[in-house]
């Protein structure tokens, strides 16, 4: 059974595209990463996953239920936090969370939210209104994992948590997901983020699912980067022949720009040769692999 699989899922507004044939399976226990701008309808399918909204076609089943209709005890079985966490101004932190628990049929004391309180450095003591958007974030991932979840739904999870804390939550996460066998649904458009967490991401952009990769097969496909500048100044492209190494080879005003494809040796070599002044090598970051992708599928559009 697939923690959260989708088929042929489609989502109309109107005349809107929500999400367009979108095919997913996200297997349980796993971290899963689901990456894309804004508006790309990363919480079009939160929203159908939390049985707010329901696909205009398609299959989409959470935990094994078919989502069409309401199924009040699935969502017990899964913890959600939005993007943005609205609750009761005037009521504290812990009177906040007593509340969620008695929703799960829960008492707060048998619940983890002190270690997790602890862990995000958070007050439970203070009033919602006094919060910092980061103090927000906490109280509405602790709302997610008090009951223990067994697939939990993240979107944009990070906003408004200083470093130190994110540092924290990931840490926590991990420790969910290997000691409990927690599935994590971690949505966001902060490509960075998945590398840190995930083992397989989802890229979608404008609506349609742009490939689903694991990332150490990502990390495998990152060919290097290399950045050089030559003591020459101008464009060096022709006059050093540097096509040859890579045709598509750039030059930005001051940097030649050139990927290296399984020959990094052979390269460098080759610029060992040249009068150099400055030369850096990289590998591209998910994100920069993400656009690639999408240049990739607007210029077949175009065709």
């Amino acid at each position: 059974m697939f923690a959260v699989e989708a088929v042929g899922v489609s989502k109309m507004y109107g005349s809107k595209r929500g999400v367009t044939d979108l095919n997913l399976e996200v297997q349980q226990g796993e971290v899963f990463g689901f990456i894309g701008p804004n508006g790309a309808g990363k919480s079009t399918m939160i929203r159908m996953m939390m049985q707010l909204i329901y696909p205009t076609e398609g299959t989409l089943k959470v935990l094994g239920n078919l989502l069409d209709k309401e199924k009040p005890e699935l969502r017990k079985r899964i913890g959600y936090l939005p993007s943005e966490i609205v609750s009761y101004p005037h009521m504290t932190g812990k009177e906040v969370l007593e509340l969620t628990a008695r929703a799960y049929g829960l008492k707060l004391s048998d619940t983890p939210i002190m270690e997790y309180a602890e862990r995000l450095q958070w007050n439970p003591g203070q009033k919602v209104k006094s919060y910092s958007l980061g103090n927000r974030k906490k109280l509405g991932l602790i709302m997610a994992l008090l009951h223990r979840p067994e697939l939990l739904i993240l979107d944009e999870p990070t906003s408004g948590l200083d470093p130190l804390v994110q540092r924290e939550l990931f840490d926590l996460l991990k420790d969910l997901n290997k000691k409990e066998g927690m599935t994590i649904f971690f949505s966001t458009h902060v490509l960075s983020e998945v590398e840190k967490l995930c083992e397989r991401v989802a890229f979608i952009r404008e609506g349609q699912l742009l490939r689903i990769s694991r990332l150490d097969d990502l990390s495998q496909q990152r060919t290097h980067k290399i950045s050089v500048q030559f003591a020459a100044s101008g464009n060096q492209i022709e006059a050093f022949g540097l096509k040859v190494l890579d045709p598509l080879v750039t030059y930005d005003g001051t940097h030649h720009l050139l990927h290296t494809g399984e020959s990094l040796q052979a390269v460098l070599v080759k610029l060992s040769e040249l009068p150099i002044v400055d030369l850096m090598i990289r590998r591209p970051t998910i994100e920069e692999l993400f656009m690639d992708d999408y240049k990739t599928i607007k210029e077949m559009g175009r065709e």
